[in-house]
């Protein structure tokens, strides 16, 4: 595989010092170490190699391998999610969680300023939150199967649509212009995002032009 390839990867990604996994694709694998979860859709991941869609590390060990490959590989820190940085363990007062209804519990994930953080600790109207990653800090192991490669132009466009949550109803690809159909117009700054991935990583296309009821956008 090369910079700029569609696929669809299975991994178990593995803290290494504990060997704990913290996300995985493989429902077998969920099943045998007693996490799987009913409610979660074990499937590969999309990835376009070179994209930033995947740690560094990972993005980098694809770089070689074949549809059917599958290897186990360290990741260090600084090629997984960075080490961990002081400046975003923060003191917020306890009353910009309660205009939110959080009730800041020691220990616990919240979504506050827009972000994910972990309450440290709550102590005189304080709140001690950590905006690190979880995984900061921390070296892992990565076990990983390229399943397969996506060369369609069509359906590498579907996948980019899908990866950002965009409803859309059908993509035509013709003549290197992209068609994509929905039932509602899309905001201005989500069709120049999609133009803009769509012509950086899809080759055949060098236009996009969006069709929704009643109206037609062009990009070029």
């Amino acid at each position: 595989m090369k910079d700029g390839d569609f696929v669809l990867i299975d991994f178990v990604g593995r803290i290494k010092l504990t060997n704990e996994i913290f996300d995985l694709t493989v429902e077998e694998e969920a099943k045998k170490e007693n996490i799987y979860n009913k409610d979660q859709k074990y499937e590969p991941a999309f990835v376009i190699i070179g994209a930033r869609m995947i740690v560094p590390g990972v993005d980098k060990q694809l770089l070689g391998m074949n549809v059917g490959d599958e290897k186990t590989f360290d990741v260090p820190v600084k090629e997984a999610f960075g080490p961990r940085d002081p400046r975003l363990i923060k003191i917020l007062n306890i009353n910009q969680f309660y205009k939110n209804k959080i009730n800041p519990v020691p220990n616990t994930f919240v979504q506050i300023e827009g972000h994910t953080a972990k309450v440290q600790s709550v102590s005189g109207g304080r709140v001690r939150t950590d905006f690190n990653s979880p995984l900061a800090g921390k070296d892992l192991i990565y076990k990983v199967k390229i399943v397969s490669q996506i060369t369609d132009p069509k359906e590498k466009i579907e996948r980019i649509l899908g990866q950002y949550r965009m409803g859309f109803r059908s993509v035509e690809v013709k003549e290197k212009t992209a068609t994509i159909s929905s039932d509602k117009k899309m905001p201005e700054m989500l069709e120049k995002m999609i133009t803009d991935i769509v012509k950086k990583w899809v080759k055949e296309v060098e236009k996009v032009t969006y069709i929704a009821p009643k109206e037609e956008k062009t990009r070029k």
